[in-house]
């Protein structure tokens, strides 16, 4: 009864009840009373506690302390029930829990990363300029985003890797899906692996949970792989077998698990040249560069420069809370006069500054130049400009001197030059240069 009503129950003569009277146990025992509380977890009964005293000549009614002496042993009783049943479940309701836990912690890691990009790119969402450098690297990337091809970005520092990957990202039929940037240049050499694939509990010290890496956070998305070449040698065989298999191996974990990601990698060096050195897998160049994507600098680009120091003067000019609007020709002739080594990011930092030094609505040459490190290129006089085949005559002929005559060997003029001994030979039959020069 208590356990169908879910009610406390007291039967203060059990015998007299009808509903007991073949009851084995009212037989056995000299039971008279019977006070019994359900076992309640949620909305669900688990069964029943109960006090029952043996015979005597009157029962006594349990008072508000024994119901509530009874429905606190009830409750704990119940908790311990429940828990034992749910310790008790199937292996595939524990993997099922499991799954479900990966899930909203990968969501949870989905949501930050959303709102990572969210704020990105209400800073800077638009592809700015109309040079045809521009327009070309800009044509690629669309033809190859809505695919899952592999993509390599290659150039300067500063020139607008980042925000060309997400543009290929947007165009994808993965643009709902999450957009992970990753600076390789960034990761602890120690943690590399954790942070691209993940760890498990106590797979190294300071590991006190499981942890997802980039590339599961990534899943049904795109993941950014900056600066590439700074990728330890051993990261970068991992690495390779993921975008072989696309399986991901947590650190300390003996399962692998599959990962639906797009990569899109981008660098700022010379990777055949790190391949040469040793420095820079070839397998993983080759996997890397399926399509890739030049992204000009700057100073190939000038006619571009005016275009974005206007987005970035309105840009500021509303986030500074300033009412700029306009550069003179003055600034402006100025910063297509600089070579920008540092590309967009040091354009954006430059007009940042003058923004704020600037009075009024107008951003004049004094706001970018004082109290900068920012200064024109100065002019080459024409006279002193050499030709290339020249220059590379005098760089051969000067190694070969240190070398005393030798091309080959450690030490040879080869080695100075940084090239093939057979690549050294071909050069100086083409420029004519002979093999022990007069130092």
């Amino acid at each position: 009864l208590a356990f169908t009503s879910r009610k406390a129950v007291f039967v203060p003569c059990v015998r007299e009840e009808d509903r007991w009277f073949d009851a084995p146990r009212v037989h056995r025992a000299p039971l008279k009373s019977v006070f019994a509380v359900p076992l309640v977890s949620g909305s669900e009964a688990l069964g029943v506690i109960g006090m029952d005293a043996p015979c005597f000549h009157e029962a006594r009614p349990p008072d508000e302390t024994d119901t509530a002496r009874l429905e606190a042993l009830a409750a704990q009783t119940a908790i311990a029930v429940a828990n034992a049943r749910l310790y008790h479940a199937s292996e595939e309701d524990r993997r099922r829990l499991r799954t479900l836990l990966d899930e909203q912690q990968r969501l949870r890691r989905h949501v930050t990363h959303l709102e990572a990009h969210v704020k990105a790119t209400g800073r800077f969402k638009e592809i700015v300029g109309d040079s045809a450098a521009l327009k070309e690297t800009v044509r690629q990337a669309a033809l190859a985003a809505p695919g899952d091809t592999t993509i390599l970005l290659f150039g300067e520092t500063g020139s607008g890797k980042e925000l060309l990957a997400r543009f290929i990202h947007e165009r994808s039929s993965r643009a709902t899906g999450p957009f992970v940037p990753v600076n390789c240049a960034a990761l602890p050499e120690a943690l590399v692996e954790s942070e691209l694939f993940g760890h498990e509990k106590g797979a190294f010290t300071g590991a006190v949970a499981r942890k997802p890496g980039s590339f599961e956070i990534a899943h049904q998305g795109t993941i950014f792989l900056d600066e590439i070449g700074d990728l330890p040698r051993e990261a970068q065989a991992k690495l390779l077998r993921v975008l072989q298999d696309r399986q991901v191996q947590r650190v300390g974990s003996p399962r692998s698990f599959e990962v639906d990601v797009r990569v899109v990698a981008a660098t700022n060096q010379d990777l055949e040249h790190a391949i040469a050195s040793a420095r820079f897998r070839a397998d993983l160049f080759y996997r890397l560069s399926v399509f890739p994507i030049h992204v000009p600098p700057l100073r190939e680009r000038p006619e571009d420069i005016e275009a974005l120091a206007r987005y970035f003067t309105a840009h500021f000019s509303a986030t500074l809370r300033k009412s700029v609007t306009t550069l003179t020709a003055a600034a402006l002739t100025r910063l297509q006069e600089y070579r920008w080594p540092g590309n967009i990011r040091e354009l954006q930092n430059v007009i940042e500054r003058a923004v704020i030094l600037a009075e009024g609505a107008v951003v004049d040459i004094d706001a970018i130049t004082t109290g900068s490190a920012f200064h024109p290129a100065p002019a080459v006089p024409a006279s002193s400009v050499i030709t290339l085949v020249d220059a590379e005559r005098r760089a051969i002929l000067a190694a070969l001197v240190a070398a005393g005559g030798r091309v080959s060997g450690l030490g040879g003029a080869a080695e100075l030059l940084g090239l093939r001994p057979t690549t050294l030979h071909a050069k100086m039959k083409k420029l004519g240069i002979r093999r022990r020069p007069e130092s």
